[in-house]
This record gives structure tokens, sequence and C-alpha cells, in this order.
């Protein structure tokens, strides 16, 4: 036994071997955040995210409600969206380093420049709110009867669903089990980054 173990001291060495898959994930996907990579597609799922943005104007809406465990869940689907800035951040407990931020930042703060787009966002949304405008919004449609917005929404019958032609929602907010973006994923002024202790956008 040595002196440091003797003291119940922390073995550096490895603890920097356990942190070495959590640090490289993170380092793989910024080198393909770089190269443009995720503009085909884009996921997070396993730990929960929340993805804000200024303002989101979407062609084809789409949602359904399912119960997680003790609670309702909102499964929504957004088409061809187009956002005004965007935040996403996942807080993630790495072992013996500890809690991690890791952020992502893109667009701008003016909420009428629409600078980003995203092909099919889906969302297991556990909160979401904004202020929204729907157009041609049908309540109460039958999961497996939506016909509008992404096909990946539509589920078993007898869970509620609804539905809209498009939608306009500005200070968006959604807390999220899980996140996906189907299509193409299109960020400008991007910015990633990994931040210990845990911080919100």
């Amino acid at each position: 036994m040595t002196d440091e173990d003797s003291r119940g001291g922390t073995r550096w060495g490895r603890a920097t071997l356990v942190a070495l898959p959590a640090v490289g994930a993170i380092a793989a996907l910024a080198v393909a955040m770089a190269q443009g990579v995720l503009a085909a597609s884009f996921a997070v799922s396993g730990v929960p995210i929340t993805l804000t943005s200024q303002s989101l104007s979407a062609e084809g809406f789409a949602g359904t409600v399912y119960n997680a465990g003790d609670q309702g869940v909102l499964y929504a689907g957004i088409g061809d969206a187009q956002l005004s800035g965007l935040c996403a951040n996942v807080v993630t407990d790495v072992p013996i380093v500890g809690q991690l931020t890791f952020k992502i930042t893109a667009g701008d703060t003016d909420p009428a420049t629409k600078e980003l787009r995203a092909g099919n966002l889906l969302l297991d949304a556990r909160k979401l709110t904004g202020d929204g405008t729907f157009h041609g919004l049908d309540l109460g449609v039958a999961s497996n009867a939506l016909t509008k917005g992404p096909a990946e929404v539509r589920k078993q019958a007898g869970n509620f669903g609804l539905q809209a032609d498009a939608a306009d929602i500005g200070a968006l907010r959604a807390d999220a089990l899980s996140a996906q973006v189907a299509g193409d994923f299109q960020l400008e002024n991007l910015d990633l980054s990994v931040s210990s202790g845990a911080h919100g956008c």
C-alpha cells in the first residue's frame, strides 16, 4: 500500500483514465460538428436536455401525449423549422470528475432573422413553454390518424394527438427526455463548450 492509499488520497492517474471515455466522446462530437457531419442528423437520448430558441417557425406540427412513468410527456414533431438562436444543454455526471455541462449555442439574438434550419425536429418534452400561434390546429386527433408534421410522431390508436398546418413560437423552451433532428441541421455561429458544474441556457 502506498502512502497515498493509506491516507485515503485520490489516485489521479486512475481518475484520469475513468474520465477519458467521456471527454473523448465530447471531443469526437466537437470534431464531427466542425466537419459538418451533424448536418445530416443529430440525436440526444438517455439524459435530460434543455433546448431554447428566441423564435421558431415551422411548416407542419404534430404531437401525441403518452405516460412516461408517473408523468405525461408530449412527443412533439416539428417539420421544416426555421429558428432564431438556439441553445441546447445537457448536464451529466461523470465518475470522479463530477457534473459536466455540455452546451451548444448557435445563431444570434434577433428573433426576426431565422438563420437556423432543422428538418423534422423531434422532442420527448416533459415541459414546453413559449408564446405560440398555431395555424389550422386540430385537437383530439387519434395518434395513428395524424396527417401533419413528421411521420415519426404517429403512434398506436388510443393516444391523444394534436396537429397544425404551421406554428410560430416565441421564447421557446423545451425540457425534454430526448431530442432528435431527423433531417438536415444547419447551424451558424456554432459554439460548443464543456464546463464543470451544472449550467443552464
